[in-house]
């Protein structure tokens, strides 16, 4: 039997309560996500969640001077008021949006109980945790809503956005043996779930941040290519820092020769089709540019001069000399366009295969990240519609952690254009989009308004809290308030994917699924107490080592242990 626990006091608009409860009651309502039920005609239930607090002592009040009552300790004249947002109307087993009627004010207040909360959070398909106010409610999320309509996970540093990000990957691989994943993991903090999970695969370039990976996490990431001539004109060009508003003159020799370095394989080749040249073909072709001119163009000389940077830059061979694609394409023996499609295809495709492919990108520039992940994510868009139109659809979540460094508010990147466009269209081809960042301010809001489904930790910037709520659907102002007074962990979650919005304490991943992320806090006291660990840095600093180079003895290397003291 539903247990009353006051009266409606007050309506606003379509969407606020406030209801007086009763001082006996109020253990029962006292915490914020609470949910409360007000019967409606039909037999049905308007739920309500508590978003508010008026707690006033109405003797205090009115005296304004407490020492002159007498018995006053005794006294418990308190007026309890609180506000709740509805969200919705059901039957106590699901529950759907909107209500067919408002409720109206002296209308009784019921407790909505453990069992109805824990069917009604309990019908989606993957756990994300349990309800924050009752721990014996599990909360799940509608996969299908989750990767059809995009979702966000927004928080400042510190509160919980990779482990919930691991728990719903976690989720999705253990329930889903063929599901399709990509994580472009901008600090290399997801790697360990390769321990845990044999579908997820590590990409990472050769080389330096190879090293780097296998040394912290003790997994051998596969080498990651991301060739050049897959490149179109905006992410060559980031990759060379042009920018597009003020580099004019440079994008136009730019745009010339990679078109001359295509059409010599394809003649109806565009700048941006990936058909195959060599990075050496593609300077010989800006040189030509300036040829025939009397006179200097320091506009030229100076593309000319940010290419061979570029192409010596040893950390970036995975970008201009990649040895696996330039062999693939040697051993094909199809005339063109279909041979330099056939190569694109291996390279790319291999990240569509079923289980997570996470793209370690942790140690490279912020213009190569922003580059490599914006080649990927068109690469997969072109082979996955290209999929739906074949009539192959092959359904893919991609997630982009610190997505405001490649689609940022009010600055262009090679990669903004291609997420905003999957998160536009990306429902129609099968292609869900969940985006994750500390500074949601800066990430684009073109892209934030098409996430539907919002998973936010704590957020105690104002402008952070106005960001999002400006920019995003089914958020109430009452509910982004809050987002200061969640503790480590607790989210706010809302949107499509959540039968109700709640707020929810996520499953802490190291003790579900017995893993220890990366990107942990440093333990300063344990650090401080004991004298550091000899590592020799050298295959960490210098990007090619010679294998035979790196077992030689470490009386001349160069160790921490050396540089410390």
């Amino acid at each position: 039997m539903a247990v009353e626990v006051g009266r409606v006091v007050a309506v606003y608009g379509r969407s606020l309560i406030r209801f007086a409860a009763l001082e006996d009651k109020m253990r029962l309502v006292s915490k914020p996500g609470v949910y409360v039920k007000m019967e409606c005609e039909g037999g049905s239930w308007i739920y309500a969640m508590v978003v508010g607090f008026n707690l006033l002592d109405e003797l205090y009040r009115r005296s304004r001077i407490v020492e002159e009552l007498e018995g006053y300790g005794d006294l418990r004249p308190a007026r309890n008021e609180l506000v709740a947002t509805i969200v919705g109307c059901g039957d106590g087993r699901s529950i759907r949006r909107g209500v067919p009627e408002l409720p109206r004010p002296g209308q009784k207040v019921y407790a909505a109980s453990s069992e109805e909360l824990a069917r009604i959070m309990g019908s989606g398909d993957i756990e994300l945790g349990v309800l924050s106010f009752n721990r014996e409610v599990p909360f799940t999320l509608s996969l299908n809503m989750l990767c059809s309509r995009h979702f966000a996970v927004l928080a400042m540093t510190g509160a919980g956005k990779s482990n919930a990000v691991a728990v719903i990957l976690a989720s999705i691989l253990e329930k889903y043996p063929y599901s399709r994943m990509i994580l472009i993991d901008t600090h290399n903090e997801y790697v360990p779930l390769a321990r845990k999970y044999s579908s997820v695969r590590v990409l990472t370039p050769a080389g330096k941040i190879a090293r780097l990976v296998e040394a912290r996490y003790g997994i051998a990431p596969q080498q990651l290519e991301v060739p050049l001539w897959t490149l179109g004109l905006e992410e060559v060009a980031g990759m060379l820092r042009l920018d597009p508003s003020r580099a004019t003159k440079q994008l136009m020799y730019l745009r010339s020769a990679l078109q001359e370095v295509r059409r010599a394989r394809y003649p109806l080749a565009s700048a941006d089709d990936p058909i195959y040249y060599r990075a050496e073909e593609l300077r010989e072709a800006i040189e030509r540019q300036g040829r025939g001119s009397r006179y200097s163009d320091r506009s030229l000389d100076d593309l000319l001069l940010k290419l061979d940077a570029l192409l010596e830059n040893s950390d970036l061979r995975y970008v201009t000399r990649p040895s696996r694609s330039d062999e693939l394409y040697e051993s094909c023996e199809r005339p063109e366009p279909y041979r330099s499609v056939a190569v694109y295809t291996e390279v790319y495709g291999s990240l569509l295969r079923p289980g997570l492919s996470i793209v370690a990108l942790g140690g490279l520039p912020g213009d190569a990240q922003a580059s490599t992940a914006a080649t990927i994510l068109k690469s997969v868009w072109r082979l996955v519609t290209a999929g739906v139109l074949a009539g192959s659809p092959i359904p893919t979540l991609i997630i982009v952690e610190e997505a405001h460094n490649y689609a940022p508010q009010g600055r262009w990147s090679p990669a903004r254009e291609v997420l905003e466009r999957i998160a536009k269209e990306g429902r129609k081809f099968g292609i869900g989009l969940g985006v994750v960042s500390q500074r949601p301010r800066e990430l684009s809001q073109t892209l934030l308004a098409q996430c539907g489904t919002l998973i936010a930790l704590r957020t105690t910037n104002p402008r952070d809290q106005e960001y999002i709520l400006s920019s995003m659907e089914d958020i109430m102002r009452e509910m982004v308030e809050g987002l200061s007074g969640l503790s480590t962990g607790e989210a706010l979650i809302s949107g499509p994917a959540a039968a109700m919005p709640a707020i929810v304490k996520v499953h802490e991943f190291y003790t579900k699924y017995g893993v220890a992320l990366g990107g942990k806090d440093v333990n300063w006291t344990e650090d401080w107490s004991k004298p550091p660990r000899p590592v020799d840095l050298t295959p960490y600093l210098v990007s090619e080592v010679e294998e035979e180079q790196r077992g030689e003895t470490r009386d001349v290397g160069a160790t921490i242990e050396r540089f410390l003291h």
